[in-house]
This record gives C-alpha cells, structure tokens and sequence, in this order.
C-alpha cells in the first residue's frame, strides 16, 4: 500500500512537472552563451523587474518561431517594464547559424544559447515558440503559444499579449495555458 501511494505521488509531482504547472520550480537565473554577443551570460529572473520576466524559447529554423519573432519583438517593446529573454535550445541547429539569425532579427533583449537543452529541460519546454511568464516571486503566470497558430498572421488569439496586458492591468491571467504550435525542440 505504502509503495502505491508513494508511486502515485511521485506521479503526480512528474506529471505536474511534465505539463509545466505554475507549480513548479523556476530557477533564479539561466545562464548560456549570449547568441548576440558570444559572451558568457547569466541572466536573473527572479525578482528582476516590475512586473516579471518573459521567456522564449525560439528556433533559428522553425518557420513558426520565425513568424512569432516580430510579435516577441514588439511586446517587448510595449511591456517594458518586464524583462525579456529569448533562449535557443534546438540541437540540430549550428551555432554559427543561428547567432547570424538573431543577429539579424536585432532584438533589443537578450539570447542565450542552450546548450544540452538545460533550461529548455527546466522548463519543460516542448516546442518553439513556447512562452513563459514569470512574476518577480517567481511564480509562473502564464505559459504556452505565443498565439493561437503556427502562423503569427494568422491568428485570432495573442495569448502572450493578453496575459502581459492582464498583468500590467493588476488583473489575474484568464488564459493560464496556451497550446503551444510549432516546431520540437530537438535534444541531443
């Protein structure tokens, strides 16, 4: 009985892990190689800015993670007062390539290489572009799609927008998980 109640625990604390709960643990920093710069970055994420920290993980290749750059882009821009980071864990894609990508994409906010898929691995990050909200506590206030398609265009839905407006309002996140299209996030 004992060894059954302990197996479903340890269940349920994977699948709530699995599934990227706002229940599990957000570490205080991510560190990698800044894709940009090709310097050695620990970027803080508790604690940080007014309203929190958003996190992205994004693709160099992925056409839907391409499509969403813009929007990432401009958000950040519109909700300043949280901080962004865009992290790149995808294995299959060469370095060199994807610093000369968000080179070019020239984000006014940091890029950190994910080597071994370690922080995608935290996150429980599955594919790309997948968001995270974090508020200054920690606390995971939404995560999922940038938007409600594989194609920024197209969509009806920008679920990243309107959870960072419902924060900036001080009003709680109503959609606290998005589906998350696009591309896998290769690991080795």
């Amino acid at each position: 009985m004992v060894y059954i109640i302990s197996f479903l625990t340890l269940f349920s604390l994977n699948l709530s892990a699995a599934t990227g709960s706002p229940s599990m643990t957000v570490p205080a920093e991510v560190k990698g190689e800044n894709l940009v710069t090709a310097v050695a970055q620990s970027v803080t994420i508790k604690e940080i800015k007014e309203k929190g920290t958003v996190i992205v993980f994004m693709s160099a290749k992925c056409p839907c993670s391409n499509s969403h750059m813009p929007v990432v882009k401009k958000l950040s821009e519109q909700h300043n007062d949280f901080q962004f980071v865009v992290v790149h864990s995808n294995s299959d894609e060469p370095i060199k390539e994807s610093s000369d990508y968000f080179k070019k994409a020239n984000l006014p906010f940091t890029v950190i290489q994910d080597d071994e898929a370690k922080i995608a691995d935290q996150f429980k990050a599955f594919k790309t572009p997948h968001a995270f909200v974090i508020s200054p506590k920690g606390k995971i206030l939404y995560q999922g799609g940038v938007t409600d398609s594989s194609n920024a265009e197209a969509s009806s839905k920008n679920f990243l927008a309107e959870a960072l407006n419902q924060i900036s309002e001080n009003k709680p996140v109503l959609v606290a998980e998005g589906r998350t299209l696009g591309c896998v996030i290769l690991r080795k």
